[in-house]
């Protein structure tokens, strides 16, 4: 059995649909300058001279249509291989953040390039994490070395699929570390290992320059992560169904241009909603209005057949505290519960995904997969039910003994945790250890292990790839 919860009755998914296409139809979408402009028009759209779309609903929906359910995300190796195709939900780290809370000192500084290392470091030892996304700047690599110098870091710290997050700005050499990764351009149209996450700005507006990257990057066969971050009585309406109607008109319209651009380009459909706090100002991700609104625009995706990311783990938590736990307990869980094919939001990062906390990656991740198995449900047939054992043991017996009990705790049929405590009270204060502890023990274990494995890629991919991002080869 897997659990899913509705949220939307198909009433309203419609109704909400029905809300963006005509979102798009009368007031538009700006995307000024972008080259595939004068495609939308030669398809049907009106476009004026502030680069402002309107979209009739049946050049949308024809967009939706070309749009492929099922989408490959390459590992560098097969079993690495993140295929979102409605059987479970998988996770990836979120984030673009410029701010570290150190591990040694407990004060927040900008971030390094040492600390995007580290992160890419644990994150790839991280089961539970399937997607590294360029999550952190290197704010001490000078400006124009610096995305280069981080798609290197990256790309030799971790086997896992990467997503661009930021627009590159040198496309020709991100062309280049395509092939090098790869082989060439058809392995990677094949294989990719690289996606773009191209995102709206809210109220529908979407970068000409950007959507011309990822119209290119789409041509390639690269996933286009299409995202859209409303934010509730700021940049969307203070209604939840109003902020979900400017989510999705956002999606559909940057979608329609990406297919109309590059048909049957694979899409994936990113909602991360916030809101205002009226009373502080600040934009809240850990919000329960945007984990309902995450969950209900999963489940409006999942209605037009598109695959769905859902920023779920998010926290405005400033610390790895109560807070922190319900929060990222309860969003993760709704987004699981819903099907997200994907879910990002707070593997590492605290503060509505601002500022990186490399001991957060451990308890975040204890968090998901928690999450996942609650929402398999629990498996009921004849092997489960364990007939036979009741007439083995009796009336007063025990079941420990039993040779089903040993072979299904070795193969994990009880979750174990790694950084929660089982102990009783006296034992855990004699063991001494905390959650925290037990977090910087796994992030310690796994540095470790990288300095016994060595960096990711060959050697002459690694030299072909420090060429084309100016980086001084190191082990």
């Amino acid at each position: 059995m897997t659990v899913r919860v509705e949220w939307l009755t198909t009433q309203e998914r419609e109704a909400v649909y029905a809300q963006a296409l005509g979102i798009l139809e009368r007031v538009g979408m700006r995307m000024k300058d972008a080259a595939v402009l004068p495609l939308l028009r030669e398809a049907g759209a009106e476009v004026d001279e502030s680069g402002t779309v309107r979209l009739p609903p049946e050049l949308v929906e024809r967009a939706v249509g070309l749009c492929p359910r099922d989408l490959l995300m390459a590992g560098e190796r097969p079993e690495q291989d993140v295929v979102l195709d409605g059987s479970r939900t998988f996770f990836n780290v979120s984030g673009c953040g410029a701010k570290t809370l150190d591990q040694e000192t407990g004060t927040v500084r900008p971030s390094t390039l040492a600390d995007l290392r580290d992160g890419t470091i644990v994150l790839e030892a991280t089961p539970e994490l399937d997607v590294v996304w360029t999550f952190l700047t290197a704010n001490d690599v000078p400006l124009e070395r610096r995305e280069l110098v981080e798609y290197y870091t990256y790309l030799t710290e971790t086997s896992k699929p990467v997503v661009f997050v930021d627009c590159p700005e040198k496309t020709g050499h991100v062309r280049r570390i395509f092939e090098i990764v790869s082989g060439d351009l058809e392995r990677f149209r094949q294989r990719p290992r690289m996606s773009l996450l191209c995102a709206a700005r809210s109220p529908l507006e979407v970068n000409g320059g950007l959507l011309d990257v990822a119209c290119e990057f789409a041509s390639l066969g690269a996933p286009i992560w299409v995202y859209s971050m409303p934010i509730s009585g700021a940049t969307a309406p203070v209604t939840p169904a109003g902020t979900l109607a400017l989510l999705w008109a956002e999606v559909l319209g940057t979608l329609t241009a990406i297919q109309t651009a590059a048909p049957s380009s694979p899409i994936l459909a990113c909602c991360g909603p916030g809101i205002l706090d009226m009373r502080y100002t600040t934009m809240s991700l850990g919000n329960l209005e945007s984990t309902l609104m995450g969950a209900a625009a999963v489940e409006i995706g999942h209605h037009l057949g598109l695959p769905v990311h859902n920023s779920g783990l998010s926290t405005d938590a400033k610390h790895l505290g109560v807070q922190a736990g319900y929060e990222k307990g309860l969003k993760v869980m709704a987004a699981v519960a819903t099907g997200a094919d994907i879910c990002s939001g707070g593997f590492g990062f605290l503060d509505s995904s601002s500022t990186f906390s490399l001991r957060a990656i451990p308890v975040d991740a204890e968090i998901a997969a928690m999450a996942t198995l609650m929402a398999r449900g629990i498996e009921v047939t004849p092997d489960t039910l364990l007939a036979d054992s009741f007439e083995r043991v009796g009336i007063g017996g025990d079941f420990l003994r039993e040779k089903e009990t040993r072979r299904r705790v070795r193969a994990g049929e009880h979750y174990v945790p790694r950084i929660g405590s089982r102990l009783p009270f006296e034992q855990w204060i004699a063991e001494g250890r905390t959650e925290v502890d037990a977090a910087d023990q796994a992030v310690r274990a796994a540095l470790d292990a990288r300095e016994q494995r060595g960096p990711h890629l060959t050697e002459d991919q690694r030299r072909a790839l420090a060429e084309v991002c100016d980086v001084t080869i190191t082990t």
